[in-house]
């Protein structure tokens, strides 16, 4: 067996599908045989991943972390994990594996599909279905909220995730969610200048001062061979090893997407090209239909990450936002967005081009060291941004991470041309850091998990341009969860936690002082820390 094949047996025996109880379990894992068997992502939620990552981040590891989400079938990690504790074990990859075995009696089926495994599955070998509801009923208050009418917020979501492989080559999924919302004040404040839940798409009105919005994903994804992999969906994706991305990330809502992505040079070299289709907020001029429709635009991204030794790790990213109408109606279509040569024609009045460089040095002590440097050249709207971070796992159970931001202190700002057909957003959105420009950040984020128990406490220092007032604007944000993670397969979790967030100009300071608790299925990271 070879160092990127997990042996099943070395950590104890495996379970039926997921693990029962205390048992200790490390995964029915043998890449050698699953490498080429499912072509699902792994979800794109970075407490989900903490301890994936730490397989991943391992020095003797060749899995390409940058462009997320990961497709299971392009994990490379090694079996020398023993520096793991005996829960992170268990949980570690849990998301990839299936079932060996199956209930054999009512009451086992009721305790593996709320403790265990997936809640309803089907299985004929070939054909492989999971089916989840997804939840997230969340009840808190403002504590900083004096006035006598406020309303009590809460969250009520509803829905389902469908997740299969179609013999070795051919996965799908497919989610949707259902919501009502009352948020605390600074969100409202949000929602009610974009049209927005941070996110998460559209609103329209619930009741006197909630909201009412659903939100979707959906994709199918097929590897013709082992070195290939085309996805077509409606989805998120973030480039970088960091918490925030300054070249592309998953602030905004999903958008419709063709993707291909290629390894070769002996999995060295992994090469991604992503077409996404993205929408302005902005109603075209009246047609023949009763609702006018919104502006588009296209985007085409080609990233390139050089696994250049076991510690170092450097990616070359392009990213271009290219106009697709204009004032008198849609344009030709330009093929030269379907390219997978980066082609820079974005330093010009016709489109939007960044370029960026994204590093990761594994060091052998459990420590990582990231970086970003991003640059936009467009004539008169020259920016750049930096982004230093630093993770340390070496510590079983415990994840500790650093990280500073900064986005060029000019005038024009960074994601905006003169016309909104151009912009590097979505949805009224930044397509990568949720503050766009103008702006320094310091982040500190500490994570634990035993067994079944996590907490999570972020703070966020920023100092950045208000872009309601025009004023400098300072933004302090401590953010803490205490946590039971009752299934894994899902992840479904009983979280109580606390926001504390404090913005403050020359002219006002505004408080919010939010605290909560919440049963959710947590696949997919709502950033509210702006």
């Amino acid at each position: 067996m070879n160092k990127n094949i997990i042996k099943k047996n070395e950590f104890g025996a495996s379970p039926s599908f997921g693990g029962v109880g205390e048992a200790l379990v490390f995964l029915f894992l043998v890449f050698s045989s699953l490498a080429f068997a499912q072509q699902q992502n792994l979800p794109l939620t970075r407490e989900f991943n903490l301890v994936n990552n730490k397989g991943f981040n391992d020095f003797n590891a060749s899995t390409h972390t940058a462009f997320q989400p990961i497709i299971q079938s392009q994990i490379r990690t090694t079996d020398e994990l023993n520096w793991l504790s005996d829960s992170e074990k268990k949980y570690f990859l849990t998301y990839v594996t299936k079932a060996d075995k199956k209930p054999k009696s009512f009451g086992g089926w009721l305790n593996q599909s709320f403790f265990h495994q997936h809640f309803i599955v089907v299985d004929t070998g070939n054909f492989y279905l999971t089916i989840d509801p997804m939840i997230n009923l969340e009840f808190g208050e403002d504590l900083e909220d004096k006035s006598a009418k406020k309303e009590k917020i809460y969250t009520n979501t509803r829905g389902a995730l469908v997740k299969g492989n179609i013999g070795s080559k051919f996965s799908f999924q497919t989610a949707f969610y259902e919501n009502q919302a009352f948020t605390p004040n600074y969100i409202s404040s949000f929602v009610n200048e974009t049209g927005v839940m941070p996110g998460q798409g559209r609103v329209k009105r619930f009741k006197k001062t909630g909201y009412d919005f659903a939100y979707s994903s959906a994709y199918i994804s097929y590897s013709p061979s082992k070195h290939f992999n085309f996805q077509i969906g409606n989805d998120k994706h973030f480039i970088g090893d960091g918490y925030r991305s300054l070249l592309l990330s998953d602030v905004a809502t999903n958008y419709p997407y063709l993707k291909a992505t290629v390894l070769f040079a002996k999995d060295k070299l992994q090469f991604t090209k992503l077409h996404a289709d993205l929408t302005n907020l902005e109603r075209r001029e009246k047609g023949s239909v009763p609702e006018a429709l919104f502006k588009r635009k296209s985007m085409s991204t080609h990233y390139v990450n050089w696994l250049a030794t076991k510690w170092l790790n450097i990616g070359l990213f392009e990213n271009t936002i290219w106009q697709t109408e204009d004032s008198t109606g849609t344009l030709p279509f330009n093929f030269s967005q379907l390219n997978p040569i980066p082609v820079l024609n974005g330093f010009s009045k016709n489109a939007n081009s960044i370029i960026g460089l994204n590093t990761k040095i594994k060091l052998p002590f459990k420590l990582v060291i990231y970086n970003q440097l991003v640059y936009n050249g467009n004539t008169n709207y020259i920016h750049s941004g930096f982004q230093e971070g630093i993770i340390f796992y070496g510590v079983k159970n415990l994840t500790v991470q650093g990280e500073f931001n900064t986005m060029g202190t000019y005038d024009p700002i960074y994601y905006k041309r003169n016309d909104n057909y151009q912009t590097n957003d979505h949805y009224n959105q930044p397509l990568a850091h949720p503050l766009g420009n103008n702006f320094n950040e310091v982040i500190g984020i500490i994570n634990y998990k035993y067994k079944r128990y996590f907490t999570q406490v972020k703070i966020n220092f920023a100092d950045f341009i208000n872009a309601s007032t025009n004023e400098d604007a300072k933004l302090t944000t401590l953010q803490a969860h205490l946590g039971f993670l009752i299934n894994p397969k899902n992840n479904l979790s009983f979280l109580i936690g606390a926001t504390n967030r404090t913005e403050e100009t020359t002219t006002f300071s505004n408080k919010t002082n939010y605290v909560y608790f919440s049963i959710q299925t947590s696949l997919r990271n709502l950033y509210t820390d702006f």
